[in-house]
């Protein structure tokens, strides 16, 4: 099972914007409500039970879209990433700079396995 977190957003570029996360794994999609401002509060959980031999990449690597930015990040050791800010950035425009940040926790369950307190 994959469970991801999304916690908050800060400093996100734009003005007037309504930001939503997406998160993609293997072919299936969650959507955060839609929230206002610059530094949301998201504070939602999403959780997915997949055969991970037919998702390795995802697993390995989770793409968020936020307000037309991305962040990537890649967890193999310890199966988590927790309360940690990721940065965002154009996918588009490398050269761009930051777009702001989202602060998420996630996680990778097997058969028996305990989620992180």
């Amino acid at each position: 099972q994959i469970r991801v977190r999304i916690i908050e957003g800060r400093q996100l570029t734009g003005n007037n914007i309504k930001p939503v996360v997406k998160v993609h794994v293997c072919g299936q999609t969650h959507r955060t409500r839609i929230k206002r401002g610059n530094n949301p509060f998201f504070d939602e959980v999403s959780g997915h039970t997949f055969k991970i031999a037919n998702c390795l990449y995802d697993v390995c690597h989770f793409v968020m879209d936020i307000t037309g930015a991305s962040g990537d990040v890649c967890f193999v050791s310890g199966h988590a990433v927790m309360r940690k800010w990721l940065l965002l950035s154009d996918p588009e425009d490398t050269n761009s700079g930051a777009k702001g940040y989202v602060k998420v926790s996630m996680f990778v369950l097997g058969t028996g396995d305990e989620p992180p307190v």
